[in-house]
């Protein structure tokens, strides 16, 4: 079964390069996990993937120009194999813009039309395209979100968490007191904005999923951004699956988590559909486990295991014997998701950890791949994990790492970057494992807390909008610590190779590549 699964990717893989293996991606913005880390996955493993010009794809200054990347991509589709998209960037200008934006029905209605007419204009070319329902933040400010998410973000989402919560299951007297309180406190004018904008994504999205079931598309994901298992962002999704209950899985999949879509996306191109189906079993650190609901999501962490693999065109199998790839998920084992940068992140191992640990070395001793999705810590690894992984000498023996953002961030780029592993040479994979453990390790779960206090917070520098000296002298600092923090483990002659940035010019993530 094993080798059957094996030879059907080998083949697709022979075919789709013969063919040119030409993939065009518009990615949701020009942040580093949703392009350059991902493009640099599959271009290390072989596969031609173009990207549009940077300076119409949404970055930290700008949004996106869905008319230029319309023009690109009409430009460059003839010859290509596939076209992987968000909906996002080719309707709103980005995934910022989705939150933010003031398009008028006509505009949206007329760029929802060429996309929908998009696969029919070009002969019927593949076309994979991933959307998001807007995100339920419990707090943030522009330029990620309108500017009144500042004073009011953290009503509003109570708000939208009580309206959840009361059309799922009911109110108490006092939520319900609660919430007439919070309508009457968040001004007119910004739940009017804040709601009108939501039913015009929603509208938008009823259309995609209409249009997929009618072959405007291959296969659509649906991700839900940052959301809560009561929230704005859970009420619109469950509005959506409702009414589109018909809709078959087998072109239709929901889910959460928004910037790993891409990554899904563009291996399940790879795979065609209906091509090879690796074979991928997934184990769970001892205690909650797969029941585990983390930060940020409303579905187990087992829902999102599953539901990834079948998006990513791969097959979900309760035993390993004949898997491809272990997926092994390190949740916590309380079944809580901290932060990253939570004192009780240490590098301390606890008992299940060590099982945990032994299961990975016991698969890896068997010749398995193995790719870990670290999710015991919300926005960065584990530490003891991690630290656990370099001592027993495992960290480089593995087919995929990741750890960061999201439980749901972290699966999907675990498993894509775990499934494309054995076409890998052993130095790209040893690469692509460094950065994760540089930005998702060194970077999230240490380094970033330390720069915050000891460099931004004093200064009273404002995090997202730094002077350009401030930025220099950050990354400066950024450098150093990394190198300082990861020298144990890494020779100094190797890191010196690789430089970091802040590329939306905000502490919160970090750009890693080579000089």
């Amino acid at each position: 079964m094993k080798k059957y699964a094996f030879l059907l990717f080998f083949l697709l893989f022979t075919s789709l390069a013969e063919a040119g293996g030409r993939i065009l991606f518009v990615p949701l913005d020009d942040r580093p996990v949703c392009l350059d880390y991902t493009v640099n996955t599959f271009k290390a493993a072989g596969w031609d993937i173009q990207t549009p010009p940077h300076d119409i794809v949404a970055s930290f200054n700008h949004d996106g120009d869905p008319d230029k990347l319309y023009a690109w991509l009409e430009s460059k589709t003839p010859g290509a194999s596939a076209v992987v998209l968000s909906s996002d960037s080719m309707i709103y200008g980005g995934l910022v813009a989705s939150r933010t934006h003031k398009l008028s029905d006509k505009d949206l209605g007329e760029r929802t039309t060429r996309l929908l007419q998009f696969k029919k204009q070009f002969g019927g070319i593949p076309v994979y395209v991933f959307t998001t329902v807007m995100r339920a933040q419990k707090a943030s400010s522009a330029p990620v979100e309108p500017a009144y998410y500042k004073e009011y973000g953290g009503q509003i989402f109570r708000l939208g968490e009580l309206t959840d919560k009361n059309e799922v299951v009911g109110l108490t007297a006092s939520e319900a007191k609660e919430r007439l309180s919070l309508s009457k406190a968040i001004p007119e004018t910004v739940l009017r904005d804040l709601y009108v904008r939501r039913g015009k994504n929603l509208a938008v999205t009823e259309r995609l999923l209409a249009g997929t079931e009618n072959g405007s598309f291959d296969y659509l994901l649906l991700g839900r951004d940052d959301t809560a298992q009561y929230s704005d962002a859970h009420r619109d999704a469950r509005k959506l699956e409702t009414t589109n209950a018909q809709l078959s899985q087998r072109k239709v999949r929901f889910f959460a988590g928004a910037d790993q879509l891409g990554m899904l996306m563009l291996n399940r191109a790879i795979n065609k559909d209906e091509g090879g189906v690796p074979i991928v079993h997934a184990f769970y650190t001892d205690g909650v486990g797969e029941k585990t609901l983390p930060a940020y999501e409303d579905d187990t962490v087992r829902t999102t295991v599953r539901n990834q693999i079948l998006a990513a065109a791969a097959w979900p199998a309760p035993g390993d014997k004949y898997a491809d790839l272990i997926l092994a998920v390190n949740t916590p084992v309380d079944g809580i998701t901290l932060q990253g940068n939570d004192a009780a992140n240490s590098i301390k191992l606890k008992g299940e950890q060590h099982a945990f640990l032994k299961k990975v070395e016991d698969y890896l001793q068997k010749n398995k791949n193995v790719a870990i999705a670290d999710v015991a810590y919300a926005n960065g690894a584990d530490n003891a994990l991690v630290q656990g992984l370099f001592d027993q000498r495992l960290a480089w023996s593995l087919a995929a790492y990741a750890g960061w953002n999201t439980a749901a961030n972290t699966i999907g780029f675990a498993l894509v970057q775990g499934l494309q592993a054995a076409y890998l040479t052993t130095e790209d994979k040893e690469d692509l494992l460094l950065v994760r453990y540089l930005d998702d390790w060194a970077y999230q779960s240490n380094v970033r807390e330390a720069v915050r206090k000891e460099l931004v917070w004093p200064r009273q520098w404002k995090d997202g909008a730094f002077r350009s000296e401030q930025k220099l002298f950050l990354e400066s600092s950024i450098t150093e610590k990394m190198r300082s923090f990861i020298k144990p483990y890494i020779t100094s002659k190797a890191i010196s190779k690789w430089q970091f940035t802040l590329p939306w010019n905000r502490t919160f993530e970090i750009k890693v590549d080579k000089h």
